[in-house]
């Protein structure tokens, strides 16, 4: 997933009275630090309807974390360093990446991500 600032629309979220101003305090300014997760899922039922209907996998996939992506506020924050923002994208569209093999290069194709 791509999010870029540019033509994205957002609203900015006011620090002080943010339901969870504590949590972000802490974790901007008392311990300043970054989390990941690696977990495995059980794609089969996705694999097997990609083949059935005749579409991409990865397109699939990403449709799929687009939309969990999509479900909830708290997903689609991000926070503006240069001018300390906390901000919520209206809406986070996925990204994905053409590989040219007369080139050896990539070019990022955006897509508008719908609901239906």
């Amino acid at each position: 997933m791509t999010i870029s600032d540019k033509n994205m629309n957002y609203k900015i979220i006011d620090k002080q009275t943010y339901y969870r101003s504590g949590v972000f305090r802490h974790f901007s300014e008392d311990c300043k630090c970054s989390t990941s997760m690696t977990a495995r899922i059980n794609v089969t039922a996705l694999k097997k309807f990609s083949e059935d209907s005749g579409t991409k996998f990865y397109i699939n996939f990403l449709y799929i974390l687009a939309k969990v992506l999509n479900s909830r506020e708290d997903y689609r924050m991000g926070y503006i360093w240069q001018t300390e923002e906390l901000i919520c994208y209206d809406q986070i569209n996925p990204a994905q990446y053409i590989f040219h093999e007369d080139t050896e290069t990539c070019t990022p194709v955006y897509t508008v991500y719908n609901v239906d």
